[in-house]
């Protein structure tokens, strides 16, 4: 590779040898710590006093003292200390602290039984119901909760996912590290199938399943909750997959009026502010919140810089003891530029920071890949208590998306001029196109019978842009009854109306003098542009006109889901099930004449749900299994169904059909808790749309009727030391594979089948998935309120995908060699110190960093070239984020 890598290998090996002395140090120095001897002990539990679950990490304190210990997993806390009376304070992030009066007794363990600490919020009952968060000490699934102090955290990160690298069998994906592009996926599944919901709604396009990078990375500014469920979630939403749920909850009002300004700085120019105020709650029941912030930096890539300014405001007023309404209001307006996959032999030659698509006008940067986006989310909430053990809580929203992506259009876009440092030759390109001869294009441009040099789809070079304009309405209404104490039903009514006008536009003529549009056939002799798009932080999506594809995608979904929960002292059992119906429907403007009744596809109604049991066992006060399965069936995604530039459809696109399985085992004290859990999902009808990686004459290939299996064991752990140190590993291994083989439909630009190739996928592994992944954090504690945190990740068995050709030459099935990318281990560190400074301001430092090391490492694969094919270098990937870093500060008052 390059002449200084073996100078960075030495780095990081000493380095980490370093990291690696220096941590035995300090655990060796932790563990000889002798406390004071204590003759008494002081237990309790802490609890949320509105739910009645366990606060881990409360902080329990002899003020004037350095004596603290944290509540355990079950919220039990145990002070060992002399006897003697003592003043005992409770504090817990967002929650009003408690202070007692206490006496310790020699030899004699005095309880303090349960101390609830009410929380410094409005609306969490609310909030609960219309998000359907489950409690993780009772359902029957793996589910991970974030804390308070996570989520801190997680503001200095510069992708939100990130803070998902503990759960097991995630697989995080940063799509070449551009502001917002990073997808999750769990367990081997699509990220596509991956659910995000905020507040209740649910944030995944119906068209492509990916959540637009504005509201992804505005979740980061939004969310104080996040709870991450891996398997098939069994929320109260009938359109989530099956591909896992990441269920984010937003800030609440505080009860008591304050602020929060948040400043953070980082690698590459990475700086964050907010600020948030509370106004509290009135006497008349009226609270408010509202935040504003900014993120910028220059990304960890070339030319990826990013600015954004989110906006959050949460309106709430309680008209009597029946009703409670909220209004809130979420928008992000977004900037940022982006960077394609490249092969292993350019990375090797510019670095793995290489952007190839941008360059160098007039001394001006010119990308080729940014993206403008803007999306305002609006949602009125009503909380309707009709009986005491009845709650009916009704959601109205409405999402109005807009985006643009820049792209390049034109003749000779595989032949374009680089630098000698990689970078895009756009003088030349301007040259070219006002007729100067350049080499790199051969002949010089000729001009048209009036001189002019005129770009359209197809000749010259221009930038386009790919622009959404996407409005989205819903209704979402959970009901709630508590028969008993032991059971309780829900309901929910979820309808959507999802309507988006997609079309290009021309950014930039990069020196010609006007641009023609022939794509339109309803205007055979094509038309010239007037009205161009103006690529600025602000851009206007719908006033340039409409060139190279124009066409409308109208979605409307409607379901049901039911559950019921049945709890004991020692059980906890549920039923839930859904039922959905989807009508898609595709209007095409410029590839059918406007007479013509194929213009608008016929409308597609598919039907779809999923039913869904588990039961919990506690066997005794620190055991307890659970055993949960799930069949589903899930309509296909818009684009699957519609895959061509027209009205053309995918008539072996189905519902795809998953059944699942799980069983847990946990165990824990005060000290040790781990979990356990062995999975098993079948997945048949999937389908998958290739546009790369095909031989002249294809646009286009189709994979219907994939059968796959995902199985695979996890492991959560977590063991303290003392009251200052803890430890954790989580692990998975897994073994997902297609279970048959398959055949590929290849079609060129007509839609006329070219070719049909047999894949002998039977065993092949599913691709760009590491299905061996390790995490280990240890945490460190000083007083009540300085935290250390260092982890470890390491990823294996990460395979590439199949090509549609691969197996076109082969004599035996033994013959394929699927690519099996290197394995990779990364370092990370964060750490959190809260400050009092008066009665009622805090100050909170946060620090932190990822992959400290610097480590390069290949992420994602789009080829399956593997070393042994001289060609290997040609393998298209995307490298992981290199060394990030983060510094911040919090003042609340």
């Amino acid at each position: 590779m390059r002449t200084n890598q073996k100078t960075k290998q030495i780095f990081r090996t000493r380095a980490k040898t370093f990291l690696q002395y220096t941590f035995a140090i300090i655990l060796l120095f932790i563990l000889k710590i002798d406390p004071a001897a204590a003759q008494g002990k002081l237990t309790g539990f802490v609890v949320d006093d509105e739910f009645n679950e366990p606060l881990v990490k409360a902080v329990i304190t002899i003020p004037g003292t350095l004596i603290s210990v944290l509540t355990d997993q079950q919220g039990k806390y145990v002070l060992k200390m002399k006897a003697g009376d003592y003043f005992m304070e409770v504090n817990y992030p967002g929650y009003f602290k408690k202070q007692y009066n206490m006496t310790v007794a020699d030899d004699i363990t005095t309880p303090m039984f349960i101390i609830k600490l009410k929380k410094n919020a409005v609306g969490q009952t609310l909030q609960r119901h219309i998000t359907s968060r489950e409690s993780k000490n009772l359902f029957p699934q793996t589910i991970e909760d974030y804390s308070i102090w996570q989520m801190d955290e997680q503001a200095g990160n510069q992708e939100f996912n990130t803070i998902l690298k503990n759960i097991p069998s995630a697989s995080f994906h940063s799509n070449g590290n551009g502001f917002g592009d990073s997808e999750v996926s769990f367990r081997g599944n699509s990220p596509l199938r991956t659910s995000y919901t905020f507040n209740g709604i649910l944030l995944n396009s119906p068209e492509t399943g990916r959540v637009g990078s504005s509201l992804l990375s505005g979740l980061t500014d939004w969310s104080q909750q996040l709870q991450a469920e891996t398997g098939q979630a069994s929320n109260m939403q009938s359109q989530t997959s099956y591909g896992g749920l990441i269920n984010t909850l937003s800030y609440l009002p505080k009860e008591k009026s304050g602020a929060d300004l948040l400043a953070i700085y980082g690698n590459n120019g990475f700086l964050k502010t907010s600020a948030t105020v509370h106004s509290g709650l009135s006497k008349k029941k009226f609270t408010s919140s509202f935040q504003v912030s900014r993120t910028s930096g220059d990304g960890t890539v070339q030319n990826s810089g990013f600015e954004q300014y989110s906006l959050f405001m949460d309106l709430r007023k309680e008209l009597n003891q029946f009703h409670t309404f909220v209004f809130n209001v979420n928008a992000v307006i977004q900037q940022h530029n982006r960077n394609e996959q490249d092969t292993i032999g350019a990375y090797n030659i510019y670095g793995t920071k290489y952007n190839r698509d941008w360059g160098f006008l007039n001394d001006k940067p010119v990308s080729w890949t940014t993206s403008y986006n803007r999306s305002p989310l609006l949602s009125l909430t009503d909380f309707w208590r009709p009986r005491k053990n009845t709650q009916i809580t009704t959601k109205l929203f409405a999402l109005f998306n807009r985006s643009a992506q820049l792209i390049p259009a034109g003749s000779f876009l595989n032949i374009l001029p680089s630098d000698s440092v990689g970078q895009l030759a756009f003088d030349k390109i301007t040259d070219w196109n006002k007729g100067t001869e350049v080499a790199e294009f051969g002949a010089s441009r000729q001009p048209d019978s009036n001189g002019k040099f005129i770009n359209s789809e197809t000749s010259g070079i221009s930038t386009l842009a790919a622009i959404e304009s996407e409005n989205r309405f819903g209704l979402r209404t959970v009901v709630t009854h508590t028969v008993s104490k032991k059971l309780d039903l829900n309901g929910s009514l979820d309808l959507q109306y999802y309507h988006a006008n997609h079309f290009g536009a021309v950014d930039d003529l990069l020196g010609a003098d006007g641009f023609s549009s022939y794509s339109d056939i309803n205007q055979p002799d094509g038309f010239v542009v007037q009205s161009l798009f103006k690529s600025n932080f602000f851009p206007t999506y719908n006033s340039p006109d409409k060139v190279a594809f124009n066409y409308e995608s109208a979605i409307q979904t409607g379901g049901v889901s039911l559950r019921i929960n049945y709890r004991s002292g020692r059980y906890f059992w549920y039923f839930a099930g859904s039922g959905s119906m989807q009508n898609m429907q595709r209007t095409d403007h410029f590839n059918y004449l406007s007479i013509d009744a194929s213009q608008k596809s016929d409308a597609v109604l598919v039907a779809g749900g999923h039913a869904q049991t588990g039961i919990g066992i506690k066997f005794w006060k620190y055991h307890s299994i659970y055993l949960r399965s799930s069949y589903g069936s899930y309509q296909p995604l818009f684009k699957t169904l519609f895959p061509s530039g027209n009205n053309w459809k995918n008539e072996g696109a189905k519902n795809e059909q998953v059944f699942d399985a799980e069983a847990g085992y946990t165990i824990f004290s005060r000290k040790l808790k781990v979990e356990a859990l062995a999975y098993r999902t079948q997945l048949t009808n999937r389908s998958v749309i290739r546009y790369n990686n095909l031989q002249t004459g294809d646009a286009m290939g189709i994979v219907n009727g994939l059968s796959e299996v995902h199985r695979g064991v996890e492991l959560k752990t977590s063991y303290r030391i003392g009251g200052n140190l803890q430890l954790s590993a989580n692990g998975s291994l897994g073994d997902w594979k297609y279970t048959k083989d398959a055949e590929a439909q290849i079609y060129n630009s007509d839609n006329q089948l070219n070719s049909t190739n047999a894949l002998w996928l039977k065993n092949v592994k599913i691709a760009n998935a590491p299905q061996f992944t390790i995490y280990s954090e240890i945490e460190y504690r000083w007083a009540h309120n300085f935290y250390v945190r260092l982890n470890y990740y390491r990823a294996e068995r990460l395979y590439a995908p199949f090509g549609l050709y691969d197996f076109t030459n082969l004599a035996v099935r033994t013959d394929f060699a699927q690519w099996k990318m290197p394995k990779y281990d990364l370092v990370g560190f964060s750490a959190n110190y809260l400050l009092k400074v008066g009665k009622k301001q805090t100050l909170n430092f946060i620090l932190g960093g990822q992959n400290l090391l610097d480590t390069e490492y290949i992420e994602q694969s789009a080829t399956n070239l593997n070393e042994d094919n001289p060609r290997y270098t040609s393998n298209l990937v995307n490298y992981g984020m290199g060394r990030t870093w983060f510094v911040g500060v919090k003042f609340a008052f």
